[in-house]
């Protein structure tokens, strides 16, 4: 199984990595794939902790439901009754 990189810049950064890292090409990619998956991992994780702490937070509000309809409300906002 092959990779072909036609971009010179993508090329050039992945020798230029292989060389810091004294490892093959194959190395160096998968080095760099790995890390690119464990940043979007974690990046995930944090939104979703935040996600949870803003639901938490909304939650301790009390829920308002006052029987109306979307247009009811509005109408009844804008003096439409």
């Amino acid at each position: 199984m092959a990779i072909l990189i036609r971009d010179p810049e993508v090329d050039r950064l992945a020798r230029e990595l292989a060389q810091e890292r004294n490892c093959t090409l194959q190395e160096a990619i998968g080095h760099a794939l790995r890390l690119e998956k464990e940043h979007r991992a974690q990046r995930r994780a944090r939104i979703h902790a935040a996600f949870e702490r803003a639901q938490a937070r909304l939650a301790q509000y009390p829920t308002i439901d006052d029987g109306l309809t979307h247009k009811e409300f509005w109408d009844r906002e804008y003096g439409d009754v």
